[in-house]
């Protein structure tokens, strides 16, 4: 009995993490709730016939890959996808390590390079860097920012804004199976199933919005319901862990 009470309490442990987790990232730009799931398991019966359970254990964290609400920042280097894709991004000293993100906080660094906060480079349809010149023919860069269709829009001087480079968007069959890195950044798996890298707006990727950023798809009220249920499941098993110290100091008088 001891050893299935205590399996409640690492479940309960191991939830509360979770859900606070949750909270803590409430403010997160493009944060993707995580869910614990546990299963329950048997060890074999010593008479024939009894299949007593032994307890929870934890089977994985599953993430929540739900598209969350677009607030409007009008920074033209802010992006979000009003869909399900997510912006492809490299490590800047290794360019085959390419990982994805709904984070679209993004600004352009010294030598023009789309980057992430954390110094990721932004990926093109092709999958190269998106750089953007600060001076042309001798004009300033004089505006920035990105069509729902994914180009870049730049001007130069008092000139009106053309295209160039088209931003890639991944689309993953199985966004749940994605691996995840930290900072809003997922690493593609085998599980995760990748679709393919697809223009802004087609194969269900959803357009891009300059100047818009994605909250977090955590509710408070729902977390704050669960940390309390868990709570008292905890305290619940807690309690039951006593009341078997009780029975056994009786037994043993």
């Amino acid at each position: 009995m001891l050893n299935i009470i205590k399996t409640a309490l690492h479940a309960n442990s191991h939830k509360v993490s979770v859900v606070s987790n949750n909270i803590a990232n409430a403010g997160t730009t493009a944060f993707k709730r995580s869910e614990a799931i546990f299963e329950d398991f048997y060890l074999k019966a010593e008479r024939k016939g009894l299949e007593l359970g032994s307890g929870a254990k934890v089977q994985s964290n599953r993430v929540s890959h739900n598209p969350a609400q677009l607030k409007k920042t009008s920074v033209s280097s802010d992006l979000a996808i009003n869909g399900h894709g997510m912006f492809i991004i490299a490590n800047p000293e290794v360019r085959d390590q390419v990982s994805f993100t709904r984070n679209g906080s993004l600004q352009l660094d010294e030598k023009g390079f789309l980057t992430t906060n954390d110094g990721q480079l932004v990926l093109t349809k092709t999958l190269d860097p998106v750089q953007i010149a600060y001076e042309k023919n001798g004009l300033p860069l004089s505006e920035f920012n990105v069509n729902p269709d994914g180009f870049v829009m730049t001007a130069y001087g008092v000139a009106s804004a053309e295209p160039g480079e088209q931003l890639g968007i991944a689309y993953f069959n199985n966004p749940e199976a994605l691996s995840q890195l930290g900072n809003g950044r997922f690493l593609a798996t085998d599980g995760a199933d990748l679709s393919g890298v697809y223009a802004p707006g087609s194969n269900g990727t959803g357009n891009v919005l300059s100047g818009h950023l994605e909250v977090a798809n955590v509710n408070l009220v729902n977390e704050l319901v669960s940390l309390i249920n868990t709570q008292q499941a905890f305290s619940a098993a807690s309690k039951a862990i006593q009341a078997d110290n009780d029975m056994v100091s009786r037994l043993t008088k």
